[in-house]
Parts: C-alpha cells; sequence; structure tokens
C-alpha cells in the first residue's frame, strides 16, 4: 500500500497563507496543516482547524526563526534586540550547543499552549525550517511532547524528487533522536525547481506512508507555485487515483 498525507506548513502565517491553505482544502487534496503559533491569523487557523477536526489533521508548527520575543524571553535563541535568529543561523547555534533546552522547553509550551487553548486537537508536531529535527532541539522536543501527550512528529527528509544521498544519509542519522514518537516512513517537500514536479510524485512514492509538505499563498511566488497543483487538483488527483495512491491525515499512522 501506498498512503500520502500532503500538509500545508505556515497556516496561520497571515491572511494570504490563510486564504490559499484553505483553498486547497476545500479542492480536495489537501489533508493536514500545521499551524503557526502568535501569527496575523493564528486565531483564523485555530478557528478553522476546530471547525474541520474530523475531515483533516492539524498540527503545530514550532518556530524558532522568525519573529520577535520580549527583551531577556528565549534569550538564546534570539538577538539582542529580541528578534530570533534566522534559520541558518539557528541551525549553526543549535549544532553547536549554543541553544538553551530551557529556551526550546519554554517556546515549545508557550505556542503549543496558543493553540490548544484555541480549541485545536493537535495531532502532530514539524518544524519552521525543520528546525526540530536537530539533535539539540528534537531531544527537548520530545521530552515535551510526550509530556503532552503527542506521539505523532515529521520525519527528517529521506525521499526526494531529484535524489540527495548525502543530506538524505545525515537525515536518516538524526532519527535516532526520535525514539519513541511515531513518523509517516517518508518524508519529501515540494521541489518547483522541476517543471511538472507535482505530477512526479507517484513516481517516487515507495511502498509505505509519506508526507509531503507544500507552503501554498497568492503573493510570493514560490507560495504560487507549490500550492498550484493542489487549488487546481485534477491532474495530480488523477494521477494519484492512477497510481492507486492513498490520501492519509496524521491520525491514520
Amino acid at each position: 500500500m501506498r498512503g500520502v498525507i500532503i500538509n500545508a506548513d505556515d497556516f496561520g502565517y497571515d491572511d494570504d497563507t490563510f486564504r490559499a491553505t484553505v483553498a486547497c482544502f476545500d479542492a480536495g487534496l489537501l489533508t493536514s496543516a500545521t499551524i503557526l503559533a502568535g501569527r496575523p491569523a493564528t486565531a483564523q487557523a485555530c478557528r478553522y482547524a476546530r471547525d474541520h477536526a474530523r475531515r483533516f489533521s492539524f498540527g503545530l508548527h514550532f518556530n524558532i526563526v522568525e519573529g520577535w520575543r520580549p527583551q531577556g524571553a528565549s534569550a538564546t535563541l534570539c538577538r539582542k534586540d529580541g528578534s530570533l535568529f534566522p534559520p541558518k543561523i539557528q541551525r549553526a547555534r543549535a549544532m553547536a550547543g549554543l541553544i538553551d533546552a530551557a529556551d526550546i522547553r519554554r517556546e515549545f509550551r508557550m505556542q503549543l499552549e496558543e493553540v490548544r487553548d484555541q480549541g485545536v486537537d493537535v495531532s502532530h508536531v514539524d518544524g519552521h525550517g525543520h528546525m526540530h529535527k536537530y539533535p539539540a532541539i528534537m531531544r527537548v522536543l520530545r521530552e515535551e511532547m510526550l509530556r503532552a501527550g503527542i506521539t505523532r512528529v515529521r520525519r527528517p527528509q529521506n525521499c526526494y524528487f531529484m535524489k540527495n544521498h548525502v543530506r538524505g544519509a545525515m537525515n536518516v542519522l538524526l532519527l535516532r533522536h526520535f525514539g519513541g514518537l511515531r513518523s509517516p516512513d517518508f518524508y519529501v517537500g515540494a521541489d518547483t525547481r522541476q517543471r511538472g514536479w507535482a505530477l512526479q510524485l507517484p513516481a517516487i512514492l515507495p511502498e509505505g506512508v509519506t508526507e509531503m509538505s507544500v507552503h501554498p499563498g497568492y503573493t510570493e511566488t514560490w507560495r504560487q507555485e507549490e500550492g498550484a497543483p493542489l487549488m487546481e487538483p485534477e491532474p495530480l488527483g488523477t494521477v494519484l487515483k492512477q497510481a492507486g495512491i492513498v490520501l492519509m491525515r496524521y491520525h491514520d499512522i
């Protein structure tokens, strides 16, 4: 059996991404989304998740790479002006052991509480900028997720539209820190560098359950390109059906 969870990241980032993600849900192929806390459209995303909890899965898109924090809060995650370090710098800091576990714990609890307090049944967790996969961060998240009763998480990427043996091998090593948590068998991100990328999906999906992530939006070109195959779903839906690939949610693993 081959199944695919199609997850929209950044749900609630702003009104643009909120509307685009809802359009993808309405079109019929999107099955899941992860919500960003503390963003302009977080409340809208949570309300939608509450209203559609039986149809789709909704997780937390844990964020330590974009936005601002009050002075002194989560200090090792931020510059002196309170802005969170961007992904490239935050990754280097995580690998160098420069992030305090207490700051990660505080951020996770705050973001999870914000989403749960608005009635969202959080099915899974992934990371904004894939930060959750780094050991210094995952070790804390694993403890906090299990404490909160959340057992599903996005695995590090191990499936690609274009082969990436080096990164794939490194990501397999990172999985050792995910003990006690459940993940799809495979994870692949949308790859708009290739023309017609979405229609290639059946050819790359292995046996088992794969999660594919997209970032829908209307105003930014890269978001348009990732969301387009889901907003006009007939070609992708047809090739998935012909290949016998089943649409799934995170609740199904």
